[in-house]
């Protein structure tokens, strides 16, 4: 099953993102949450639900259910893990999805989201939470929610911004489940990225607003920016998204261009220096 790929959704968010995964693509779906939730394997048959930003419980109810994970990525040779952080269900499973993964030796590759600001508790061990997730996993992509409102250089409500992250999260894991059937791990060489998502007819326009719309903060001196899109674009729209990237970061992107015939969804993967990510110091991309 060399080159097959397994979506886990873990935990309430994690649900919620893989949910949105149209069914006509055929990407293989599992869910793990606690409690009655319609999960593929539902820990603690209801007893619990949720785990109230306790990693520990999280990572015991899921170790419980060890063999029912194990069975679920046996036979995949890549798995994407998304998850909310900060409440413990999702970061608490991830570890033992990575022990699973590590049996057959499967990639696993995390698409975690950071809470709100004002959750101040939840952003603090969410963030605590990270560091550990981006050492288990071989590639880790992060959303930081809070930035989600001011796209566009609006204000949405906080559940708009919600459902917003849950659908350019779902963006990226239909994006990266492609991309696994190419090089990927030499296209996305580092280990960190976080995204920007733009849709235009025009696919330049696409990726010159996705630039100043990235979802957690980055450095554009760190690393090559990845350009993808869903849609075929021509040599004259590769080269001019490529030196639109290049004057504004100084570095040359590479362009990954789809099979589509319709809209044009710009989705550019920023990577991020793991070493600013414990220094907790970050430079943004100039918009």
């Amino acid at each position: 099953m060399a080159g097959r790929t397994l979506v886990i959704g873990s935990g309430g968010a994690g649900q919620n993102t893989v949910s949105r995964i149209p069914p006509e693509l055929r990407i293989p779906v599992v869910t793990i949450n606690t409690g009655d939730h319609g999960s593929t394997i539902s820990m603690a048959d209801g007893n619990v639900d949720g785990c109230r930003g306790d990693q520990d419980l999280g990572w015991a109810l899921a170790y419980d259910y060890k063999d029912d994970i194990c069975r679920a990525v046996s036979g995949y040779s890549n798995i994407i893990v998304t998850a909310g952080l900060g409440g413990g269900t999702g970061s608490g499973t991830i570890p033992i999805i990575e022990e699973c993964a590590r049996r057959t030796n499967a990639k696993m590759i995390s698409v975690v989201s950071i809470p709100m600001p004002f959750e101040t508790l939840r952003r603090e061990t969410a963030l605590k939470q990270m560091r550990k997730i981006i050492q288990l996993s071989d590639r880790t992509i992060l959303f930081d929610i809070g930035k989600v409102p001011s796209r566009g250089g609006g204000s949405l409500p906080i559940s708009e911004a919600v459902s917003m992250a849950d659908e350019m999260m779902k963006e990226a894991i239909v994006r990266i489940s492609g991309m696994l059937d190419g090089p990927f791990f030499s296209t996305l060489s580092e280990k960190v990225y976080t995204i920007a998502y733009r849709a235009s007819n025009d696919p330049v326009k696409a990726a010159e607003s996705a630039m100043g719309e990235y979802l957690f903060d980055a450095d554009p001196n760190y690393g090559k920016m990845i350009a993808t899109s869903d849609a075929e674009m021509g040599r004259a729209d590769m080269e001019a998204i490529s030196e639109m990237i290049g004057n504004r970061t100084g570095i040359i992107p590479e362009i990954v261009t789809g099979k589509g015939r319709e809209e044009h969804g710009i989705l550019l993967f920023i990577p991020i220096s793991y070493r600013s990510l414990l220094s907790s110091r970050h430079r943004r991309i100039s918009p």
